[in-house]
C-alpha cells in the first residue's frame, strides 16, 4: 500500500486523500452508484448511509458543491480504502468457481481534468497503474470495461 501511494504521490503528482468509508444517499446518487448499483451496496438503514464500494464515490464528492474552472484543474488524488460490496448478482453459472469478497482493500487514483484533456488523462492514469504492476514484476492485461458495467459519469474505463 505504501509503495503504491508513494509512487503516485512522489512520482506522478497525486495528492493523498483518506476519504470517508460511509457516504450519504446524495453522494451515492451524484456519482451514479444509486440507483444502478443499489443492491450491491451495503446500506445502514437507520442512518441512511452507505459503505463505499470504491474510493471513487467519496473522491468524486470532494468537489460536489464546487465549480472547478479551467484554472482549478487538473487535480490528482490517490486514496487507500477498504471497499465493501454485496456482489448481489455475482453468483451462478457465469461466476462458478470464483470467490467473491465482500470487503477488500484498494489504492485508487482519480483525476479531475478539462474535458478536452480527459482522453489523454485516462491513458496517462492507466500508465500510472501499469507502472505499479511493472515495478512489482506482475503479469497483467488491460481490459476495456463493457458499457453496461460503467458508472453514470464514466465514458470509458479500463480494468487491469
Amino acid at each position: 500500500v505504501n509503495f503504491m501511494i508513494d509512487l503516485h504521490t512522489d512520482e506522478h503528482g497525486y495528492t493523498e486523500v483518506w476519504p470517508p468509508l460511509l457516504v450519504n444517499r446524495d453522494a451515492a446518487r451524484g456519482t451514479g452508484h444509486l440507483p444502478k448499483f443499489a443492491e450491491d451496496m451495503y446500506h445502514a438503514v437507520e442512518d441512511d448511509l452507505f459503505l463505499v464500494p470504491t474510493a471513487e464515490l467519496p473522491l468524486t464528492n470532494l468537489h460536489a458543491d464546487e465549480i472547478l474552472g479551467p484554472d482549478d484543474v487538473p487535480r490528482r488524488y490517490a486514496a487507500y480504502t477498504p471497499c465493501f460490496r454485496r456482489e448481489a448478482g455475482a453468483h451462478g453459472k457465469d461466476t462458478r468457481g470464483l470467490l467473491r469478497l465482500h470487503q477488500f482493500d484498494k489504492v485508487e487514483m482519480m483525476r479531475f481534468e478539462r474535458p478536452e484533456e480527459s482522453d489523454a488523462a485516462l491513458e496517462e492514469l492507466t500508465g500510472h497503474a501499469e507502472a505499479v504492476l511493472q515495478a512489482l514484476g506482475l503479469r497483467y492485461r488491460v481490459l476495456l470495461l463493457a458499457g453496461g458495467d460503467l458508472g453514470f459519469g464514466n465514458a470509458k474505463t479500463y480494468d487491469l
